[in-house]
């Protein structure tokens, strides 16, 4: 398998339209998932508040996300590129208001939820519109490669962004003869932070539109009617999926929330050390992401999604049985690099069963599913954690994981099957 091999030719032979599409993914990763992430939470102890409201803050806007997904998806009036424009500038806005909070009130703290929930609107409008975008502006033969690409550079921009993170409120601390106590460092970097999104809503607007060929569209019509044949109904697909995907997330969700709880709380691993651990992770999804084509190719969506959920679910047990940090560094990192996996697997699977209008649909159901199956389990885990222990608590999370794959196994095991027929 060579598919790490001549990558600068490679991304030399790439459309502009790809090229542009991957420069608003390396701005919006560096300074939405990565700066802004890793500062947040600690811009807010600065402010004095305690975790219950940073726990608060941070689960309304989960919720918002989980909540506006799906109706995100199915709006028809704007197109995927309006939508993504949108994000863009709701980001920009809830990002540029976090900082500025203290600014508007001697208490902040409404102003803080009310940027919060803008922020994570936007977020979920980028989230949702972002795959079915990538796949209008190309062809079907890069529609694979434009999403490996996607995930690989939002994974890179997400480590850097969170190690640029870690260093900028130190130096601007350092340039401006202010203490690290002080929220002024955090809040300055994350207004710097947020002003790189600013560039890359104007270059979706260099993005050029595609046409579909008829031999595009009778294929797809082809695989939409031969993977969702027996159920005509758009409502019940959406449900299953969401279904489905909340509890598949809810399993990696308890590994991606608890973690770093877990190697400071239960291993006591130095704080640095994790923080390495979990870009690292990050790091490694690069290469990881760029194998998704070939995957693709090898094995297809329905059975990829079955291999990446398989291995994270083995994955979980060493976590759990075994409370030696290397071990658990090692499962960890490689829990993290199987994210582009996970996650384009299914996607791509779920967008393949409707037509090209329903994609953001699919999308949408899929971000709300995200959104819920990690809120469950923040909620659930805490309780599992206090009750039993963080064994308990990553055997849960496998256990979940099976059942989602499960449940996608008994929903879509013949619709998958019939597809490979009908397009064989």
């Amino acid at each position: 398998m060579n598919v790490l091999k001549d990558l600068p030719a490679k991304f030399r032979n790439t459309p502009k339209n790809v090229k542009l599409f991957l420069m608003t993914v390396l701005a919006y990763g560096i300074a939405v998932e990565g700066i802004s992430a890793v500062l947040l939470n600690l811009y807010l102890l600065r402010l004095g508040y305690g975790t219950e409201f940073i726990g608060g803050l941070n689960s309304a806007g989960l919720f918002v996300f989980a909540l506006v997904s799906l109706p995100i998806g199915a709006v028809q009036r704007f197109s995927s590129r309006k939508m993504l424009q949108i994000g863009l500038v709701l980001s920009v806005i809830g990002n540029l208001g976090l900082p500025l909070a203290p600014f508007l009130a001697a208490d902040p703290a409404v102003w803080l939820i009310i940027f919060r929930i803008t922020a994570m609107i936007g977020l979920s409008c980028y989230f949702v519109h972002q795959m079915p975008f990538s796949m209008e502006i190309t062809a079907p033969e890069w529609h694979s490669r434009i999403m490996s690409q996607t995930m690989a550079f939002f994974s890179l921009a997400a480590f850097l962004g969170s190690w640029v993170g870690g260093l900028l409120p130190e130096f601007l601390g350092r340039w401006l003869s202010i203490p690290l106590t002080d929220p002024w460092p955090f809040q300055l970097a994350m207004l710097i932070a947020t002003l790189v999104v600013v560039p890359a809503i104007f270059v979706t607007m260099f993005i050029t539109e595609r046409e579909q060929t008829e031999a595009e569209k009778e294929v797809e019509l082809a695989e939409y009617q031969s993977g969702w044949s027996s159920l005509r109904s758009i409502i019940g697909l959406v449900i299953l999926i969401i279904i489905i995907r909340a509890i598949q997330t809810s399993g990696v969700g308890v590994i991606l929330t608890f973690s770093n709880v877990y190697f400071d709380d239960a291993l006591g691993v130095a704080t640095g050390q994790i923080g390495f651990i979990s870009g690292f992770g990050r790091l490694l999804g690069v290469p990881m992401s760029l194998t998704i084509p070939w995957m693709m190719k090898r094995y297809g969506s329905y059975s990829f999604v079955f291999i990446a959920l398989g291995f994270i679910a083995l994955l979980m047990v060493p976590l759990a049985l075994i409370p030696i940090w290397p071990v658990a560094a090692v499962a960890l990192v490689a829990i993290n690099s199987m994210g582009g996996w996970r996650y384009l697997s299914f996607l791509t699977f779920t967008m393949s069963q409707v037509s090209e209008k329903q994609r953001s649909l699919m999308s949408g159901a899929g971000e709300m599913a995200i959104g819920l199956g990690f809120g469950t389990a923040s909620f659930v885990g805490g309780y599992l954690i206090s009750w039993y222990g963080y064994r308990e608590l990553f055997l849960f999370g496998s256990a979940m994981t099976v059942l989602g794959m499960l449940l996608f196994w008994l929903v879509f095991g013949r619709r998958a099957a019939a597809m490979v027929k009908a397009t064989a």
